[in-house]
């Protein structure tokens, strides 16, 4: 395949955000919410005016878009710096179009970020699909380019619909009926309402109550290494009422009408990403995560979801994950330098998934 790529920035980049990008992203299947252009351009409004829209176009002979990556290059500090758009808040990074997975179309790409490289700037491509394309070519470096990228793996959880709890392990299946005992026992005497918001006029103040049970959840002290603190309340809701109730919600669990957990989650086909997790700490004891999770599971599945999307997963989540069976994947993390990944301000961080 003859392909090159071209590159739009600012307002080009923008127009044909606007214009062109949902067209791509029907055509891709493999492309998830975090690629929608509902998501894309809500956190495209969000840059500081030092950074500048970058999308890369993988064209063909007849100038045909093959595939796209929204980027970002900032240049607040001493060296101008290149990353995926809306990182490290999407937790996936994928080219869209219709060729976004031929080597080919990588191959140029990877051409593209290695010249930036070469031009001086720190590229940094986090939340690749350790099987897609793009992380296959950035793992595996041309001799010319050997050295040049430092990559790092994250894993990620995917658990399938309906929960199969009778293919649990024995202690495992013990430990959710103690839990789900629990809770029936509470609901005898206290009033136990789970729900899932259904439209935009739901869906902002319920996001407002998960913003509060975050910074309640973390009020003190610091997250665990590799969770980033709280969304920026400014950036979130913005995003969300681009996203609208079509591809966003949230769910709830709540005791005696006091919401002790909830859940943001993106959906696309029968597919949904945990986003933001959160928790009443003064619930901590009677595991409200789980007890939500459990009810969302069994929701989505009533809905025909056939799949829940756990994200990325930090050093202390893997065994809060386990118990729920769960299809282990990676992302790959490639830098032009041996830097932090996802080094990022942190009015523009966000959290990952609920912990134990």
């Amino acid at each position: 395949m003859n392909s090159k790529v071209r590159v739009l920035e600012g307002t080009a980049a923008s127009a044909f955000m606007a214009s062109s990008w949902a067209d791509l992203y029907r055509q891709n299947s493999q492309a998830t919410p975090y690629q929608s252009p509902s998501w894309l351009t809500g956190w495209a409004h969000q840059l500081p005016p030092s950074s500048r829209l970058v999308v890369a176009l993988c064209e063909g002979p007849a100038r045909q878009v093959l595939a796209a990556v929204p980027l970002v290059c900032d240049r607040a500090g001493a060296r101008p710096r290149t990353v995926a758009l809306s990182v490290p808040m999407g937790e996936y990074v994928r080219a869209v179009g219709p060729a976004a997975e031929d080597p080919q179309v990588a191959e140029a790409f990877v051409g593209y970020l290695e010249e930036l490289t070469s031009d001086g700037q720190h590229v940094e491509m986090a939340g690749l699909p350790a099987d897609g394309a793009l992380a296959r070519r950035l793992t595996s470096p041309g001799p010319a380019y050997a050295g040049r990228w430092h990559t790092t793996l994250t894993d990620c959880a995917e658990i399938s619909l309906p929960l199969a709890y009778a293919e649990m392990s024995r202690s495992t299946r013990r430990d959710h009926k103690r839990r789900q005992r629990t809770w029936d026992e509470l609901a005898q005497c206290r009033k136990v309402t789970y729900r899932r918001t259904r439209d935009s006029d739901e869906l902002l103040p319920a996001y407002a109550v998960l913003a509060r049970l975050h910074a309640r959840r973390w009020a003190g002290h610091a997250p665990p290494a590799g969770l980033p603190h709280a969304p920026g309340a400014l950036h979130w809701p913005a995003v969300l009422e681009r996203c609208g109730a079509n591809m966003a919600f949230i769910a709830t669990l709540a005791v005696d009408d006091e919401i002790v957990a909830a859940q943001l989650c993106l959906t696309r086909h029968r597919r949904a990403y945990s986003v933001v997790p959160a928790i009443d700490p003064l619930y901590k004891n009677l595991a409200p995560g789980h007890a939500l999770l459990r009810h969302l599971a069994q929701d989505l599945t009533t809905a025909g979801y056939e799949y829940l999307d756990l994200g990325r997963t930090v050093p202390g989540q893997h065994t809060y994950k386990d118990q729920y069976r769960p299809r282990w994947s990676k992302t790959v993390c490639a830098t032009s330098a041996p830097m932090a990944c996802l080094d990022v301000p942190e009015e523009l961080a966000r959290p990952t998934a609920e912990g134990v």
